[in-house]
C-alpha cells in the first residue's frame, strides 16, 4: 500500500497564480476582450520568475478563456465554466471516465498469462528523460498512460481508451503537472510503472488512483 501522503498535492507557485488568473477573470477584473497584464508585470506582481509565469498562463489558456498572442500578449476570451473538453465532454468526467479504463486495464494485465510490459518500460523511461531534460511531459505522459492500457491485452479496452484520446490529452496538458512535471508526480508515475511491471496490484491500483485525485482536485480548485 502507497503511503497516500506520496499524493497529495503541492501546490507549485504556477498553479497557485493560474487559479489567482482565473479568478480575476471570474469576477471581471480582466474583462472578456482586454489584454491581461504582461508577464512582466505579472511576474513582478507575484514575486516570480517569468517561466513561472508562462506556465501559469499555460493553464490557463488550456482552458480556453485566455488567447495568448506571440508578440502582443495574453487576451481574456471567454468566462470560466465548468471545463467542456472536445467533443463536449466534461473534464472532470474525462478525469473519472480515465481512472475507472486504467485501473480496469491493470487488473486485467496482472491477471493476464504473460502480459507484456516492454511499452511501459519504454514509456517510463521516456518520461524519466523528459522530466530530466526539463522538456514538455505532456506527450511522455500519455504515452506511458496508454502503455498501460495496451498491457491489459483488450483491444476492445484500447479501442475505447484510443477514442477518448484527446481529451485524455487535454486533462494532462490543464494540470499542474501536465507540461512541467514536478519530480513527485514522476515519482508518482514511476511507482505506478513498476507496480504494474511487478505484479503488485494493490500498490499499482493504489498509484493510479491517487494521481487521478491529485487531477481532480486540481479542477476542483481550479473551477469552483
Amino acid at each position: 500500500m502507497i503511503d497516500p501522503s506520496v499524493g497529495q498535492r503541492r501546490d507549485s507557485q504556477a498553479s497557485r497564480i493560474a487559479r489567482a488568473l482565473v479568478d480575476r477573470i471570474k469576477d471581471g477584473s480582466y474583462p472578456i476582450g482586454k489584454k491581461i497584464p504582461s508577464e512582466r508585470q505579472l511576474a513582478t506582481e507575484f514575486g516570480v520568475s517569468r517561466p513561472v509565469i508562462r506556465e501559469a498562463l499555460s493553464t490557463v489558456s488550456a482552458m480556453d478563456i485566455l488567447d495568448i498572442q506571440m508578440g502582443r500578449g495574453a487576451f481574456v476570451t471567454a468566462a470560466p465554466a465548468e471545463h467542456i473538453a472536445s467533443g463536449g465532454l466534461k473534464l472532470q468526467d474525462v478525469v473519472n471516465v480515465r481512472e475507472v479504463l486504467e485501473v480496469g486495464a491493470i487488473e486485467l494485465a496482472l491477471k493476464g498469462e504473460a502480459p507484456a510490459f516492454d511499452g511501459i518500460r519504454a514509456a517510463a523511461e521516456r518520461l524519466r528523460e523528459a522530466v530530466r531534460g526539463r522538456e514538455d511531459t505532456v506527450e511522455p505522459d500519455r504515452a506511458l498512460h496508454a502503455a498501460i492500457v495496451q498491457a491489459s491485452g483488450s483491444s476492445l479496452l484500447a479501442s475505447i481508451w484510443q477514442s477518448i484520446d484527446q481529451q485524455v490529452v487535454e486533462t494532462i496538458r490543464i494540470s499542474p503537472h501536465g507540461r512541467t512535471m514536478s519530480q513527485d508526480i514522476l515519482d508518482l508515475h514511476q511507482r505506478l510503472a513498476d507496480s504494474v511491471i511487478d505484479g503488485d496490484l494493490d500498490a499499482a491500483v493504489d498509484a493510479s488512483r491517487l494521481l487521478y485525485e491529485d487531477n481532480r482536485q486540481f479542477l476542483r480548485d481550479l473551477l469552483q
